[in-house]
């Protein structure tokens, strides 16, 4: 199971919330019900796990939607996005 994320729109405002099932250096894959535009820009904000008795910081970036794959029909998208900063 992946972590909790939200994603923040830079294109509309609107912020939706879902789950991270994929990181690496340069991508983010996100499950949510959003349907973004292939291009559209987002804040992505996941939640990562404490180590321990330490509390973690989020893991924020601003990303560009590569991909959108429905997997479950009209409830849940598979959304790639591309990395373009890091912001924490």
């Amino acid at each position: 199971m992946g972590c909790q994320a939200r994603i923040k729109s830079l294109l509309t405002g609107d912020v939706f919330y879902g789950e991270c099932v994929d990181l690496s250096v340069d991508g983010i894959a996100i499950r949510s019900a959003c349907v973004p535009q292939f291009g559209e820009r987002f804040v992505v904000t996941v939640r990562v796990p404490s180590v321990g008795v330490l509390p973690s910081r989020p893991f924020v970036v601003e990303a560009q939607v590569r991909r959108c794959q429905e997997v479950e029909r009209g409830k849940c998208y598979d959304i790639g996005m591309a990395i373009l900063r890091r912001n924490s």
